[in-house]
């Protein structure tokens, strides 16, 4: 009897481990200088250095290296179905499929020829030709393919051929549908996408017309003449269609339109969504959406979000956190937001910075308390030089009046690879931070994209943290260095 049951606890282990698994072999017709990458597309929310929560992970999970061999099977933990980006890579040949993989599919060849392209067998291999005959990574890939010209205003031409590649994907896919059984994340992809993506493309191509190719705002009239066109295409499908980004994108876009224009978007405030704007389009969004659980989630953790990372102020965010709390009381969320507004709390006017130590170029440790006795422009770099050829007439204004420090906080760059870059100047400094430090300053300082200035007075109490970058010059920054450093 115990043999029984050990036997029926294995065979369920394995038929578990099996329905949470998905089976692609990749083969190569010959030996040589390709190599072969499957990017998982996660549709979850998860931390992400400089905005917050990001809403999909792009997540290598293999990677096949042609070089010394042919073949290779890859085992992927797969929960539930997700869609992957095959991407290729050959001498001067570079081509990206979409997949779309489910729990327990094998695939039992993904097979490339001399080039690069690719035919799929076994389980649901059909699906994987579809999408390979109808549908590009997005729909910015269809531009060159239609013809489109940069430098052209009018590129109607455009507009038609993605009309007629709506028009031939429904066709095709009802063809599909008649000779093959359909899942409803895969029909629900193939749909969002076809009926998304040519109203990107009118948007696109009607506010270059607007433009007139040139670098100018639109007025209101052009801004509600583009808005009327997702207002019109839009339509709410399923829970399933977040697999499609241009259906995630349009969603956010649809939903938004009301509350900005009940509150709009003005210059004076970078056209960030304003708090009432916010409060608005998460109470509409948690009214329409009712009826779709995973969008209204998707959606209000989106809008929350954006209150805790974007608006300098907390009375929004902690507002819109207290709905939420009740709204989804068991979000993984709730946390990471709750720290967040908890960190930019601390981070007011006259409160002392938390001390966190950086690198030098010399590779001596700095203390961020020991950058007193000047006024400090603390710079967060999220690439390589990045803001310092725009900082260089501050820098020469102010003379020795204050300190410029920048500090990289790029992760994954090591710091040999950055001392290269990082010269000193008079009166400016750079500083490195591992990526255990930059963690310590995601929680300690906030440090986002958005903001990337930080300005402390001599004594080194804060001044302003919420200093965003500003075109052609850092208005801002320079009035809050004005003031302190004389």
């Amino acid at each position: 009897m115990k043999k029984v049951t050990l036997l029926i606890l294995l065979f369920t282990s394995v038929l578990v481990k099996a329905q949470n698994t998905a089976t692609i072999t990749l083969t190569n017709s010959k030996q040589g200088p390709v190599t072969v990458t499957l990017v998982q597309e996660d549709v979850h929310f998860h931390p992400n250095l400089g905005i917050g929560l990001a809403d999909v992970k792009l997540e290598p999970v293999a990677s096949t290296d042609f070089k010394d061999k042919t073949t290779e099977k890859a085992i992927i933990q797969l929960p539930e179905p997700r869609m992957m980006r095959l991407q290729y890579g050959g001498g001067s040949v570079n081509k990206t499929w979409m997949l779309f993989i489910q729990p327990g599919d094998d695939l039992l060849s993904v097979a490339f020829a001399d080039n690069g392209d690719v035919t799929f067998t076994g389980k649901n291999a059909n699906y994987q030709t579809f999408l390979k005959n109808y549908f590009l990574e997005n729909q910015f890939q269809y531009l060159p393919v239609f013809g489109y010209k940069p430098s052209q205003i009018d590129n109607k031409s455009v507009v038609q051929q993605s009309d007629s590649l709506e028009k031939a994907r429904l066709d095709a896919f009802g063809k599909f549908k008649a000779a093959n059984p359909v899942v409803p994340g895969f029909e629900a992809y193939v749909l969002a996408t076809t009926a998304t993506e040519p109203s990107l493309m009118r948007r696109l191509i009607q506010e270059k017309i607007m433009r007139g190719n040139r670098v100018t705002k639109l007025d209101d009239a052009q801004r509600k003449e583009l808005e009327e066109v997702t207002l019109a295409d839009f339509k709410i499908m399923s829970d399933e269609a977040l697999l499609s980004q241009s259906y995630r994108d349009e969603l956010r876009n649809w939903a938004l339109i009301p509350s900005t224009r009940k509150f709009p978007l003005v210059s004076e405030s970078r056209y960030e969504i304003s708090p009432e704007a916010l409060k608005d389009v998460y109470a509409f969004s948690k009214e329409k959406l009712g009826a779709y659980p995973k969008q209204k989630e998707y959606l209000l953790t989106y809008w929350l979000n954006y209150a805790a990372t974007a608006i300098p102020t907390i009375e929004t965010s902690k507002a819109l956190l207290e709905d939420y709390k009740t709204t989804f009381p068991q979000s993984p969320h709730i946390e990471y937001i709750s720290k967040l507004i908890t960190t930019k709390e601390s981070l007011q006017p006259g409160a002392a910075l938390a001390d966190v130590t950086l690198l030098n170029v010399d590779s001596s440790a700095v203390t961020v308390s020991s950058l007193t006795g000047k006024p400090v422009c603390m710079v967060f770099s999220f690439s390589i030089g990045q803001h310092e050829p725009g900082m260089k007439a501050l820098e020469d204004k102010l003379g020795d009046k204050a300190t410029f420090v920048y500090v990289s906080v790029a992760p994954g760059i090591p710091f040999g690879t950055w001392k290269q870059y990082a010269k000193d100047r008079p009166n400016a400094r750079h500083l490195w931070a591992s990526d255990e430090n930059i963690e310590i300053l995601k929680e300690k300082y906030a440090i986002d994209i958005r903001y990337p200035f930080l300005v402390t007075d001599a004594s080194g109490k804060i001044v302003n943290r919420w200093i965003p970058q500003e075109f052609p010059d850092n208005k801002t920054l320079a009035a809050e260095l004005g003031k302190t450093a004389r």
